[in-house]
């Protein structure tokens, strides 16, 4: 999004975030207009990974393109961006399809959307918008952005085929319905307008609280704001309806909740009670910096969190994995390249840390056949031990490395069957 004059100029990508939060979109453009300083951008090095391998699969889409036909391809602008050169890109662009083929990253201005799609291929049912995404499922903004290019294609007075498409990271290509996602895409644009429409009126940047703009709760300007303001979220574990409901009656703090007597109409007692509980806790640890906890409220018949018995073969088990990692089958991706074990007693390594690297898929099978084959001797000497966790990462990774080598099926299917992993995580939350 910027300005050309007094207008301003949106991407596909804009609209595909003022699905996700108008809070971000709207102070965003405050920033453009002078209202606001910018909120601080941490540097994410997995997201620049991320955007790396997107331009690298990119980069493969179009050498099988040029392998299999010709390919127009136009440059795209550097430098300002006036009106005079976004006309001409455009006029430029157009111009290409008349030379048959597909069409690679085809420039689109109408005077408010500016933006570049992926591939445009010729069909005998019109052209179709093909957009390359890292990605491996198809997600709702992903066929907005698809909508948007072959909007700008209709007015353009060129025939759209029926059907976009997304070329996902793991070598599918996944059809979209272009009479199903054009209606919403021009119904996320007429918000998107009347968006920007109330902020070049506005006289102030956008407030947080006022309730007029959708927010995510996790983009830098939204935590930003709730930290400013004490607000609600900062309470771990309270959903968007039950914010809802406690600003209805007032209760719009982490502190006014933790200093409340009572909840509001649809929320039940014991829902309040565990959210003050959290709230006050947190309150605590913002006044004096320490940690504290206190005996959760527990619903009528609940039992309370407990551990199996102690038991010298018990294995203290953490995973970590680059989730980006592929090689030769775009259709594989994932890597749980380092295994880490605490063996509680028993020799080698009683007490130490064990652990098992995997640096290629070859190494994650030899990983994985070891550390089944370390908790089998184990369980044979100490029938009664346990794999302690936390939180369900551990056990689904190891029924997807099971499935992907088709080894040991039998044998984590009775491990988790006997209730021989404890997921810790479960257990601090009671």
């Amino acid at each position: 999004m910027f300005l050309l004059g007094e207008r301003v100029v949106w991407s596909a990508s804009d609209l595909a975030a003022a699905t996700e939060c108008e809070f971000r979109v709207a102070r965003r453009l405050d920033v453009k207009l002078g209202r606001i300083a910018a909120s601080a951008e941490i540097a994410d090095p997995l997201q620049e990974r991320i955007a790396t391998l997107g331009d690298e699969h990119e980069r493969r889409l179009l050498e099988r393109y040029a392998a299999a036909g010709d390919v127009a391809r136009v440059e795209r602008l550097s430098g300002a961006h006036t009106q005079e050169r976004l006309r001409e890109l455009h006029t430029t662009s157009i111009g290409r399809f008349t030379e048959g083929g597909v069409v690679y990253q085809p420039g689109f201005f109408d005077g408010e959307f500016f933006g570049y799609a992926d591939f445009v291929e010729p069909s005998p049912d019109g052209w179709v918008v093909a957009d390359a995404k890292l990605a491996r499922s198809a997600k709702p903004k992903a066929m907005l952005q698809v909508a948007s290019y072959a909007d700008q294609l209709e007015q353009a007075g060129l025939q759209v085929a029926g059907e976009g498409a997304l070329l996902l990271g793991d070598g599918r290509r996944e059809v979209v319905p272009l009479h199903e996602v054009l209606p919403v895409f021009r119904a996320q644009r007429e918000r998107l307008r009347a968006i920007i429409a109330e902020r070049l009126g506005a006289s102030a940047a956008l407030a947080w609280g006022e309730d007029s703009h959708s927010i995510c709760g996790h983009c830098p300007e939204c935590v930003e704001s709730i930290e400013a303001h004490d607000d609600l979220l900062l309470v771990a574990g309270l959903r968007r309806d039950q914010r809802r409901k406690l600003r209805e009656a007032g209760i719009r703090t982490l502190h006014d909740l933790a200093g409340s007597e009572s909840g509001p109409e649809g929320l039940s007692p014991a829902t309040h009670a565990a959210l003050r509980t959290q709230a006050r806790a947190q309150a605590r640890q913002l006044a004096s910096g320490t940690v504290s906890f206190e005996p959760a409220q527990r619903p009528a018949g609940e039992p309370a969190a407990t551990l199996p018995p102690r038991s010298d073969g018990d294995i203290f088990f953490d995973f970590e994995g680059d989730p980006l990692h592929s090689e030769d089958d775009p259709a594989v991706a994932g890597l749980e390249y380092l295994w880490g074990l605490r063996l509680a007693s028993g020799t080698p390594g009683e007490g130490q840390f064990q652990p098992l690297w995997a640096h290629d898929y070859a190494e994650e099978r030899a990983a994985f056949v070891e550390f089944m084959q370390i908790v089998a001797e184990r369980r044979q000497r100490w029938p009664d031990l346990h794999i302690y966790h936390y939180a369900p990462y551990e056990t689904t990774a190891l029924k997807r490395l099971a499935g992907r080598y088709g080894l040991l099926e039998a044998e984590l299917d009775d491990l988790l069957r006997s209730r021989v992993f404890v997921d810790l995580y479960s257990v601090v939350r009671r």
